[in-house]
């Protein structure tokens, strides 16, 4: 039942990791390159589109981490429990981040755009963006640290 929980788990992150991927380095930069409320609906519609896939892969991951965690879990301190806590804060921090960037400051320079405001929350927007791919590409590692001292 373990390896079944383990598959899963692995083909969520890849959902996540591979989507964020392809949203960082395909399709914002390809969105860009429009104007106007063209490049606002294409982004929105992304969007849109992007956040069942990318957060059910995230609750799945979060579900099927804490039962893969449980079987690994020994009494008292070790490295795989300092690893697993690191991981567990940084999917936090990762999760904060994300929903900072889709649900606050992306609708916020969305506003901006519209109004013909001057883009101020652009900075932070790639600021969070990046921070959240970077948290993206650490998590999935310190899977695999885990999976190491597990075994």
């Amino acid at each position: 039942m373990e390896e079944i929980v383990v598959i899963i788990h692995l083909l969520a992150a890849a959902v996540w990791l591979g989507g964020s991927t392809a949203l960082v380095f395909a399709g914002v930069p390809a969105i860009r390159k429009l104007e106007g409320d063209p490049r606002g609906i294409a982004m929105k519609e992304l969007g849109l589109r992007w956040r069942p896939l990318g957060y059910g892969s995230l609750l799945v991951l979060g579900l099927t981490g804490v039962e893969l965690a449980r079987h690994d879990w020994s009494q008292g301190h070790s490295p795989f429990q300092t690893v697993l806590w690191v991981k567990v804060g940084l999917s936090f921090g990762l999760i904060s981040a994300s929903y900072l960037h889709n649900f606050v400051l992306g609708p916020r320079l969305q506003a901006e755009i519209r109004d013909g405001l001057p883009q101020a929350t652009r900075p932070r927007l790639v600021v969070i963006g990046w921070t959240s791919f970077a948290l993206t590409v650490t998590v999935p590692i310190l899977g695999a640290v885990l999976a190491h001292l597990a075994h």
